[in-house]
């Protein structure tokens, strides 16, 4: 295994006297980890499933593809369709189309490896029903001025739902660390949500435009983009180090190489408009 060496220089400066040195620090490689990730949603179009392997972050490679693998998508309905490469470690879900309430599990297969994965497909909970924009001056929670997107809605009794937001400026998907908009009903099933504030890494302007897919999820697949999202924030000279995110991908033979990544089943519905 390849040792890289950074040289960390740190400049401390005080009033009477300053001072440099320089660090020498021996940082392991990690070996690259075998990624399987996709989804199925309500929306009439096409879904792709991806396989490739991570790169190692100092080296700054582009991630090895998984190419020729045999990967099929069932349901509990009796659906089977095997998934076409449309490009090299890209398959794409062209006849099976997500119904609410339908357990979908992927299987994947190439080299001796074998894994699989389940999601069923949750109902929406919380669908937006009104889309308001709210002009903020920079204070101390709104540190730009500009318009900040809130949405209402009613959510369904019955506790145990959960749903991601997706925002889309102008066209363009929305997607930093702080953007990760996640919602469960533990405290409030069944209530009418009023004025619930979208995250943003900056305002809207006026004449933008914004789209917001509500996307629902299980529970699994919620504690896995919180994962991500806490990882993805969690950054700093002082940032504590976290566990791998969870994963819903298992191995289907022992010997297999280990994994990582997730499939997931949404039902998914829209609301858009202009800032005014």
């Amino acid at each position: 295994m390849r040792i890289t060496r950074i040289l960390l220089l740190l400049l401390l400066t005080g009033t009477i006297a300053s001072c440099e040195k320089v660090l020498e620090i021996d940082i392991r490689e990690q070996q690259p980890v075998l990624v399987i990730e996709g989804w199925l949603t309500s929306k009439r179009e096409s879904h792709t499933v991806k396989v490739y392997y991570t790169s190692p972050v100092i080296a700054g490679a582009a991630p090895s593809v998984v190419s020729n693998a045999l990967i099929t998508l069932k349901d509990n309905a009796g659906n089977s369709e095997t998934l076409k490469e449309m490009e090299k470690g890209v398959y794409e879900i062209s006849r099976i189309r997500g119904r609410e309430g339908r357990t979908y599990t992927l299987s994947v297969a190439f080299e001796g490896n074998a894994y699989e994965a389940s999601s069923v497909m949750p109902r929406l909970s919380m669908e937006p029903d009104t889309l308001e924009f709210k002009y903020k001056t920079k204070q101390l929670l709104f540190p730009d001025e500009g318009y900040y997107p809130f949405i209402s809605g009613q959510e369904l009794e019955g506790i145990g739902d959960f749903t991601q937001y997706k925002i889309f400026r102008n066209g363009k998907f929305l997607n930093k660390a702080t953007e990760i908009n996640l919602f469960r009903d533990k405290y409030v099933d069944g209530n009418r949500i009023g004025n619930y504030q979208l995250e943003i890494d900056s305002p809207f302007l006026s004449g933008d435009h914004i789209q917001v897919e509500a996307w629902s999820l299980t529970e699994a697949n919620y504690n896995i983009l919180a994962d991500i999202r806490e990882q993805l924030n969690n950054s700093g000279l002082f940032a504590s180090p976290l566990p791998n995110a969870r994963s819903n991908i298992r191995k289907v033979n022992p010997s297999s190489e280990n994994v990582t990544g997730f499939f997931g089943a949404s039902t998914v519905r829209s609301v858009e408009r202009y800032v005014p």
